[in-house]
């Protein structure tokens, strides 16, 4: 029988150091894996020595001190468990969110640059990297599958970027090490697109030393990971992307403290503390982190104990980019915990350090905002897609493109936030944008756009060179006048008949910084 006891103990201990592999516990006290752990070692142990045990008389040092390790560790995960629950500590959640109160929009979220307004969204630029692998060699869409986007910074351009991953155990035994590359759309132009040839190994599908997750775990066992982000530098290198985090009080409160970069080639790691990462990295802080500290914001913003919901937050269930100053932000609104359908304000966050910028603008929710984008297409069937919230001319808009039912991108939408009247569509960003233009001005009330009524400038005169400028627009140039005016052949239609000599009035928003000025209005008087 005592033969049986270290059978036990070594087939105990194999079990465990199998689940060990499989499951790589984060060794830290900071998490409940490590004491879990513990306890079932503890308790293999304890079970196999006490087992030949027949009376109090014949329980020795061992058994005592296994018994007294293992009900130390038992009353830790006990008091863990209740010393992290959020009525001990919501004030450490609430003020998980660095947010600083801003009274002007434009401080957040800047005058927007149509050149690089974010226009694809993810499902828009998967179906392009689809397209592209097909393109490249239709062979690899059998061996590889495309891994999660993320949207990131290249170049002073916004991209979305898809690594290629293993397509299960068996393309891995036949392929390890041999992912050949990652696809590179932008996020802002239809036609920016490619195929980046770039071999690696690494990856969240990966095995055994191709395993993302595994290869982190051997250097860097006692902290959380989350967000396995795939980026590029400016020279096109990828690199794996993971936050890295532990909990501040006791076992719960996700603090995160740095980012580990992980060369998928070299399989060379390096953690940076938050702040110190590469300017290139865009995300340090996930979308996953920014959601719990906003409900964490939200939920103790008075307190644990607020049975009437006074004061509560709660986001609009969706998460959008604000794209500023070369760098990507998250951005949500906020309403009541009443879920009605107006916004609070809008929180901005930086996802490189953490920071957060709050506008209170009571206005419309996105989706709101996407059901008035749909009615004025109703008939066309279009869905508009989540919203991007941007700055025109100092007027908080909702941004979407409108799809049919191919999931083709078939035109774009601007809503006002603040003015439920202010929605306007068009085939082309520039027809959208003219017309939600218009639009401002004619209806008023409290949108941005209307205080600079004043600043509709008029201009007459005799046309002096007038061309095509792309399809549905012409080009005009009055004499004596260096302006160049854009004028849309489908909202005025006498453009079209229209020649040098012509008398013609255009009005339209004064802008300085613009070569080319849209016409918000146009009229030949030389056309009887």
């Amino acid at each position: 029988m005592k033969k049986l006891i270290p059978i036990g103990i070594i087939l105990g201990i194999i079990i465990l150091a199998a689940i060990f592999y499989v499951t790589l516990p984060i060794l830290s006290f900071n998490f409940l894996q490590l004491p879990l752990l513990l306890i079932a070692i503890a308790t293999v142990i304890f079970v196999s020595t006490i087992a030949n045990v027949k009376s109090k008389a014949d329980i020795g040092i061992l058994q005592k001190i296994t018994g007294g390790i293992l009900g130390v560790l038992v009353l830790y995960f006990i008091v863990s468990i209740v010393a992290s629950s959020s009525i001990f500590t919501w004030k450490t959640k609430q003020v998980q969110l660095d947010l600083v109160e801003v009274a002007t929009f434009d401080e957040s979220v800047p005058n927007v640059d149509m050149a690089n307004l974010v226009i694809l969204d993810e499902d828009d630029a998967r179906r392009t990297s689809e397209k592209l692998i097909t393109e490249k060699d239709p062979s690899l869409g059998s061996l590889f599958q495309i891994g999660e986007g993320t949207l990131s910074v290249v170049k002073d351009k916004p991209y979305w970027i898809f690594p290629l991953e293993y397509r299960g155990i068996f393309k891995w035994l036949s392929n390890s090490g041999e992912i050949p590359g990652y696809l590179q759309v932008s996020a802002t132009d239809f036609n920016d697109s490619q195929f980046i040839d770039y071999k690696f190994g690494v990856s969240p599908s990966g095995y055994l030393s191709d395993d993302l997750k595994r290869t982190i775990y051997l250097s860097y066992p006692n902290y959380g990971l989350t967000d396995y982000s795939f980026e590029v530098d400016d020279e096109g290198k990828g690199y794996w992307v993971v936050t890295a985090y532990t909990n501040e009080t006791w076992t719960s409160t996700m603090k995160v403290v740095g980012t580990v970069i992980v060369d998928p080639v070299s399989k060379e790691i390096q953690f940076y503390n938050v702040g110190e990462q590469p300017i290139w990295v865009d995300r340090v802080f996930s979308m996953d982190t920014f959601d719990k500290q906003l409900s964490w914001y939200g939920r103790y913003i008075n307190g644990w104990w607020n049975p009437s919901d006074e004061g509560k937050l709660v986001d609009t269930q969706g998460k959008g980019y604000v794209f500023k100053d070369d760098t990507l932000y998250f951005y949500t609104g906020m309403t009541s915990v009443g879920k009605d359908s107006a916004t609070t304000g809008f929180v901005i966050y930086n996802p490189k350090n953490g920071e957060a910028k709050y506008n209170r603008i009571s206005g419309s929710i996105e989706t709101k905002a996407v059901g008035l984008m749909e009615e004025l297409v109703q008939n066309a069937g279009y869905k508009a897609s989540f919203p991007y919230l941007i700055n025109i001319n100092g007027e908080a808009t909702y941004f979407s493109t409108l799809k049919g039912n191919s999931g083709n991108v078939v035109g774009y939408a601007f809503a006002s936030v603040q003015n439920y009247k202010a929605v306007a569509w068009g085939k082309s960003l520039r027809e959208a944008q003219t017309e939600y233009s218009r639009v401002l001005l004619r209806e008023g009330g409290n949108n941005a756009l209307t205080a600079q009524s004043s600043d509709l400038n008029k201009a007459q005169g005799a046309i002096s060179r007038i061309g095509i400028l792309t399809d549905g627009y012409f080009i005009v140039k009055l004499v004596g006048d260096d302006t160049l005016y854009v004028v849309n052949s489908e909202q005025f239609p006498m453009i079209s008949l229209s020649n040098e000599g012509d008398i013609v009035k255009i009005s339209y928003l004064k802008d300085d910084a613009a070569e080319k000025i849209d016409a918000l209005d146009f009229e030949n008087t030389s056309i009887k």
